[in-house]
Formats: C-alpha cells, structure tokens, sequence
C-alpha cells in the first residue's frame, strides 16, 4: 500500500471513529442502559481502538531523509 493509500485509510478510519464517538452512544443497544453504565462501556472501548490505532500509525513512523 502506498504512502497515500494509508493516509487517505487513516483518515478514513478516523472519521469514521469520530463519527461513532457522536453517534454510537444514541443507538438503542446503549440507550436502553442506564447512562452511566452505557457512557462508561462505550467510551473505554472507544479509547482503547484510538489507542490501538495511533501506536500502530506511530509504530511505522519513520523518518527517511535518503541515508
């Protein structure tokens, strides 16, 4: 996969996350549990994907300035 490929692939993938953080917690599976206990499930699952995602973008940074 080219470098643009994986940029436009994060991107993506973080939008689509940003886009579950406002979105996921309004779904009836976490709206029928109580506020609390619904908000807490989601946002730690929520946190260890973002997690996940930047040690693996960091991961693979490197710095190749031609030596």
């Amino acid at each position: 996969m080219s470098l643009k490929q994986q940029r436009i692939f994060w991107a993506l993938l973080f939008l689509v996350m940003i886009l579950a953080a406002f979105i996921i917690p309004f779904l009836p599976p976490l709206k029928d549990l109580p506020r609390v206990y619904g908000a807490f499930l989601f946002w730690n699952i929520f946190a260890l994907v973002v997690i996940v995602c930047l040690g693996i973008i960091t991961a693979r940074w490197r710095d190749d300035d031609g030596r």
